[in-house]
């Protein structure tokens, strides 16, 4: 993988597919840190320090963009990937680019191809628990208010498009599996929204939380 690295786009350095479910990309990037994390035996016995690190911010880098659905549409975009029945399909005139680079080639394929009708919003929902005014927004709190009305992790992993699995990370507070502040803030949000929640009350509490919060 630390080979070309930056040759490889975000797809090719986690090694998944270009239609990776978000289940598929929060496993291959939890694999890869392992392997390249500051204490992994592995990796330092290949590297030096300061190439896995390299590679490990490398690897961040991919997973924080492609784990959230806008952040990776726009990726998708610059990739050159048109949303098929399926997921995206690559067009050869497109040249893969890193962040900060100028795409060397653009294509005409994408004036051609036809949109998906838009998909309807799921309608707002009122949650029959609320924030008490002391309260944090804990995992605990968050699982006892999908709970109370009667959503499964998979309906709210299919409305947000968050895998299932960083879904029971923030339920948990899993620290060590959690993505960095940026991103747990929209993951955050967007749970609340689809929880009828406050959003911007549920995310700072719960941010607050998690950083007061060792991460063993």
């Amino acid at each position: 993988m630390f080979q070309r690295l930056h040759d490889q786009n975000h797809y090719q350095v986690l090694e998944v597919s270009y239609d990776a479910s978000s289940d598929e990309i929060q496993s291959a990037y939890e694999v890869a840190r392992d392997i390249y994390s500051h204490d992994a035996l592995v990796s330092g016995s290949i590297l030096s320090d300061h190439e896995r690190r390299r590679t490990f911010d490398r690897i961040a880098e991919a997973y924080q963009t492609l784990i959230a659905e806008e952040s990776r549409r726009l990726y998708d975009q610059r990739l050159g990937l048109a949303q098929s029945s399926n997921r995206p399909v690559v067009h050869e005139a497109v040249a893969v680019c890193e962040p900060g680079e100028d795409v060397v080639e653009e294509t005409q394929e994408l004036d051609k191809i036809d949109r998906e009708p838009a998909v309807r919003p799921a309608p707002p929902r009122t949650c029959p628990i609320e924030l008490q005014p002391a309260e944090e927004a804990s995992g605990a709190f968050l699982k006892k208010a999908r709970l109370a009305m009667g959503l499964e992790l998979a309906t709210i992993s299919e409305e947000t498009k968050i895998g299932r699995s960083m879904l029971e990370y923030i339920e948990t507070e899993r620290v060590d599996r959690l993505p960095a502040p940026v991103y747990l803030r929209n993951f955050t949000r967007q749970v609340a929204r689809c929880l009828g929640l406050d959003e911007e009350r549920v995310s700072t509490s719960y941010l607050d939380r998690i950083r007061r919060r060792p991460s063993n």
